[in-house]
């Protein structure tokens, strides 16, 4: 008795997934789909996913921002970026600086 249920459950489940699939490639005629391989190949234009870190334009960005992080933190506050250590006026106060005349 218990042999018999269990066919009874596998074939009422084989049945049900093959009016499943049946009831979903009719819908998927309808709509203009392939009989075979329409899941593969999808409807409309094809786009190309970009993840931020594969984006040359992103990677430029992130790195010129790290670089000024970097610049920033390696330059004193209140002195010259643009002057070579050793030039005058390189250090404000020193003789032959012209800041603060």
């Amino acid at each position: 008795m218990r042999l018999l249920i269990f066919v009874a459950v596998i074939i009422g489940i084989a049945v049900v997934f093959g009016l499943v699939y049946g009831i979903s490639a009719l819908v998927d005629r309808k709509r203009g789909g392939s009989s075979r391989g329409s899941a593969t190949q999808g409807r409309g234009p094809r786009t190309k996913t970009v993840a931020p870190d594969d984006d040359p334009e992103f990677l430029r960005n992130v790195a010129r921002k790290l670089a000024e992080q970097e610049f920033n933190k390696n330059v004193e506050p209140g002195s010259n970026p643009d002057l070579k250590p050793g030039e005058p006026g390189s250090n404000p106060g020193e003789p032959g600086s012209n800041q603060g005349e």
